[in-house]
């Protein structure tokens, strides 16, 4: 089921070629200003020389803790060519985690204008003169000889054990996409902003697809998208290609439909679509092709896409998230590992070039979650998503939902054991249960924590329990995004006839609740 393993360019080659092709080409879009290939590559041949001598090479993980800028994007570069990796990690995360983080991958040197480090890590810092200071001082340098499958990024997500997974992927999972025989919208004249999280592989989407093909990428300062925004690099910057994540599409298409008028392609994903969202879009704009992208992590950016139609949105079940990309395989297994026929749900299992080398340190997870398994009497190496899907009798894919506990809100993978691996180490946190809130859709849209408490706290006389706290301790050791936005002491569960913890009124219990409330002996405070 594996797809043809032809053989894909290196990340930074294929910037490399395009500097060389058309050196005067705009590589970026910066504060309304254009930036060169021959800039931005003669800058990574800078810093990769000043890694090496610190001795970056193949084999390791550079840590990258910068905000959004042509400086980060050179210097991603520059890792990669010394034959090591890079991963973004988002300098507003807590200290602590950023720290578990960094304490995982051991790395030889950190690449952050933060002091914090100093003493535990060879730091570097990139001078304040910035892209332009790096590709004056134009140092020559050789890039490191390393395969395609060789790891390239390392994108952190969320983990059943508290402690964050860091995934490996290879070059040839970004650059399978893109290129003569990839993805529309990408290459010379084309245009994406760039906007999605740092630590996130729809980051890499966003940067790379144009990069590695001759196109611009738009670097948004801030770190969210409006439709205004969207309008002005439309107009300004010829922007046609939009990556967008679920929630936000919906969100524009409610509020400002219009804001995708003058672009050319629009990918979204990231979450379950909204039939309704999607027939609003088709409707106002039927002649603007609009692709549904499915994919985890584990099988770089994106593993079947689906171009919609109006017909799409009618199709019980949900819209379909389409067929495989190119480098890629997917099949569906059921539980003794048999592939299923249409119409009978299944495990949704990818293999091919997109897949991770596994997880940063955790090789019993990698074994785990990466088996080699016979398929049709053939070994192919395959992730296991943890996702059920159906084929159609078409061998269009459709998604049915989750065999376990996670799930995604904005495009963010949320395993809610970690949350509650981390609030149940806190003071005064016993027994807590974390879920997600979702719309009259099913679709999760915020999290809430409930957590039991000891009657006698329930007492105005005596110490009350506060979710306040709570909010605040878990801010300081989670990602904002992980944090519950609704928090809750029980002095017991609700439970249903069979004596088992009535999800359905819990759920009910945090739809009742404002987001960030304090609830203190018997009355709700708002925060």
């Amino acid at each position: 089921m594996s797809a043809p393993s032809s053989s894909q360019p290196l990340i930074h080659d294929a910037v490399a070629a395009h500097a060389t092709r058309d050196p005067d080409a705009p590589a970026l879009v910066w504060h309304d200003r254009a930036i060169s290939y021959r800039t931005l590559d003669t800058a990574a041949n800078t810093y990769a020389a000043d890694l090496a001598d610190r001795g970056v090479g193949p084999g390791q993980v550079v840590p990258i803790l910068l905000d959004r800028s042509p400086e980060m994007v050179a210097l991603e570069l520059a890792v990669l060519k010394t034959g090591a990796a890079y991963t973004n990690l988002d300098p507003n995360w807590p200290a602590e985690r950023q720290r578990l983080i960094i304490d995982l991958i051991a790395p030889a040197v950190i690449v952050t204008a933060d002091d914090q480090w100093d003493g535990r890590f060879d730091r570097y810092q990139p001078s304040d003169g910035g892209i332009d200071d790096a590709a004056w001082r134009a140092r020559a340098f050789d890039p490191a000889s390393v395969p395609p499958d060789s790891p390239a990024t390392v994108f952190f997500t969320s983990g059943t054990t508290g402690v964050p997974k860091g995934v490996l992927s290879p070059h040839q999972a970004v650059t399978r996409l893109f290129g003569p025989e990839g993805l529309d919208g990408f290459g010379p004249g084309h245009a994406t902003p760039q906007v999605a999280a740092l630590p996130w592989d729809m980051y890499a989407f966003e940067l790379w697809g144009q990069l590695t093909t001759g196109g611009t990428v738009v670097l948004v300062a801030e770190s969210y998208l409006l439709p205004n925004t969207l309008r002005q690099v439309v107009s300004r910057h010829g922007v046609d290609t939009l990556w967008i994540t679920t929630s936000v599409f919906n969100l524009f298409v409610d509020e400002a439909p219009d804001c995708f008028d003058g672009l050319a392609h629009v990918y979204t994903g990231g979450e379950k679509a909204s039939p309704e969202h999607m027939r609003g879009f088709l409707t106002h704009h039927p002649d603007l092709p609009l692709w549904n992208a499915y994919g985890p992590a584990e099988s770089c950016m994106i593993t079947t896409l689906r171009r919609l139609v109006p017909a799409d949105c009618d199709v019980p079940g949900g819209v379909p998230v389409g067929t495989p990309v190119r480098g890629t395989g997917v099949v569906l297994l059921d539980e003794r590992d048999t592939c299923c026929e249409p119409g009978r749900e299944g495990e949704i299992c990818i293999a091919g070039q997109g897949l991770a080398n596994g997880y940063l340190a955790q090789p019993e997870l990698t074994r785990e979650k990466f088996p080699t398994v016979d398929i049709d009497g053939v070994p192919d190496r395959i992730y296991r998503t943890g996702d059920v899907g159906v084929w159609d009798d078409d061998g269009v894919l459709h998604y049915r939902g989750r065999r376990d506990r996670q799930i995604k809100i904005s495009g963010q993978r949320i395993e809610l054991a970690e949350i509650e691996s981390v609030a149940g180490s806190l003071p005064g946190v016993r027994n807590c249960i974390a879920f997600a809130v979702t719309d009259s859709d099913g679709v999760p849209v915020r999290l809430a924590l409930v957590y039991l408490v000891p009657r006698s706290d329930a007492d105005p006389s005596g110490p009350s329990d506060d979710p306040l706290r709570v909010h605040d301790q878990l801010r300081r050791l989670l990602p904002a995004y992980l944090v519950p936005q609704t928090i809750r002491g029980l002095t017991q569960y609700p439970v249903t006839a069979n004596g088992k913890v009535d999800r359905a009124a819990l759920h009910e219990i945090a739809r009742i609740s404002r987001p960030a409330t304090r609830v203190r002996a018997g009355r709700t405070d708002e925060r």
